[in-house]
């Protein structure tokens, strides 16, 4: 009977820390692996070459992502982040994950 209750006890305590790890790794993941700083400036030198003409002027200077930052709040991707992914995985190029992202 006691090594009953130790097993339960055990089974209870392995639960909650793997709820645990869950939990902290979906607030940490939550919008995808983070980004390596200066991710577009790293290949992009002229913004307004890649942005759409509707898009305000930026200049050289503003990183895309200091308006199009992800929500890690949310867990779903921006409209954003969707482009971007698109235009990098089958458009006219195609990048590993790690040339923007720190993994």
């Amino acid at each position: 009977m006691r090594k009953m209750q130790i097993l339960k006890k055990t089974g209870i305590y392995a639960c909650a820390i793997l709820l645990g790890c869950a939990v902290w790794s979906t607030a940490v993941w939550a919008g995808g692996p983070p980004l390596k700083d200066n991710a577009c400036g790293a290949c992009h030198k002229d913004y307004s070459a890649i942005m759409p003409k509707k898009h305000p002027d930026v200049g050289k200077a503003a990183a895309c992502l200091t308006c199009h930052a992800p929500n890690p709040a949310q867990n779903e991707p921006t409209k954003f982040s969707a482009d971007v992914h698109k235009a990098h995985q089958g458009g006219k190029i195609t990048l590993e994950c790690a040339a923007c992202h720190a993994l």
